[in-house]
C-alpha cells in the first residue's frame, strides 16, 4: 500500500487531534453565588453568637445551661443550615458544597441532641463545638471563594 502525501497529512492531523484531546481535562465548577456566601457568613456569626452567649452569660449551675434555655436558638440555626443545604443541593455541579452542608447539619443536630440528653453543657465542650462549626463554615467559604475565582480568575 502506497502512502500518499494526503494520507500522511490526514494521519498526522488525526494523530495530533487525538493527542491534544487526550491531554485536555475539563473541570466543571458550579457558579459563584454571592447571596449564599453572605448567608454562610451570617449563619456562622449566628452560631458564634449562640455559643459565646451560652458560655459568657450562663453556667451549668441551677439549670442555667439547660437545653430548654437554648432550644429556640438551636431551632433557628438549624433552619438556616437547612436553607443553606437546600440552596446548595439545587445548584448544578455542587456536590462538594452540598456535602459540607450535610456534614454541618448532621454535626449541629448531634450537638443539639447531646445537649438535650445531658441537659447541660460545659465550657470545654462549647469551645470544641464552636471550633468544629467554625472549621466547617471556613470550608464552605473556601468553596465559594474557589467558585468566584473560577469565574473571575485574577489577572497576571
Amino acid at each position: 500500500m502506497k502512502i500518499t502525501t494526503f494520507n500522511r497529512s490526514f494521519f498526522l492531523i488525526y494523530l495530533g487531534l487525538i493527542i491534544s484531546i487526550s491531554g485536555c481535562k475539563i473541570t466543571l465548577v458550579p457558579s459563584y453565588d454571592a447571596q449564599i456566601k453572605e448567608q454562610i457568613e451570617s449563619t456562622s456569626k449566628e452560631i458564634d453568637r449562640f455559643y459565646l452567649t451560652m458560655m459568657d452569660k450562663t453556667t451549668n449551675s441551677e439549670g442555667g445551661r439547660s437545653y430548654e434555655q437554648f432550644r429556640e436558638g438551636y431551632i433557628n440555626i438549624e433552619v438556616e443550615l437547612l436553607s443553606l443545604l437546600k440552596k446548595n443541593r439545587v445548584r448544578p455541579l455542587n456536590t462538594h458544597s452540598t456535602r459540607i452542608g450535610e456534614i454541618t447539619l448532621e454535626l449541629w443536630r448531634k450537638y443539639k441532641q447531646e445537649h438535650k440528653e445531658d441537659n447541660a453543657i460545659p465550657d470545654g465542650l462549647i469551645k470544641l463545638n464552636m471550633l468544629a462549626m467554625s472549621d466547617l463554615f471556613y470550608a464552605m467559604l473556601i468553596a465559594e471563594k474557589g467558585k468566584e475565582l473560577a469565574e473571575n480568575p485574577p489577572a497576571n
